[in-house]
């Protein structure tokens, strides 16, 4: 099943996360601050895909940090040339907001869903 109606992420989704992060991890280590940009921009591409499935089904997509990598990845390959000359406290900022408004609606919508 491609979503779910709890807030609890299943055993799968634990590991797809891990795995998520640790080849962000690298990907940021590796690049610096130009893939964080492109990344940044590919995460909120994500989380506004997940934000819009939750709005309108009122579930949630699983592997929701695979999805957000998916999201960086197109991101690199269309390598956008747009200025992204900002600080990495920009980025981090600006993901973190992403990040805490996608949680704030999936906390509202999936806590009636689980009620």
């Amino acid at each position: 099943m491609l979503t779910a109606e709890n807030r609890s992420l299943q055993r799968t989704e634990v590991i797809t996360t891990a795995a998520a992060v640790t080849v962000s991890t690298a990907l940021y280590l590796r690049w610096g601050n130009a893939y964080l940009a492109r990344g940044v921009v590919g995460d909120i591409a994500g989380l506004a895909l997940l934000t819009a499935v939750l709005v309108g089904r009122h579930r949630r997509l699983r592997h929701e940090a695979l999805v957000c990598l998916a999201a960086i990845g197109v991101v690199l390959v269309v390598d956008p040339q747009w200025p992204l000359r900002r600080s990495s406290s920009f980025w981090w900022l600006a993901v973190a907001a992403g990040l805490a408004g996608y949680l704030a609606v999936r906390h509202r919508l999936l806590g009636r869903a689980d009620a």
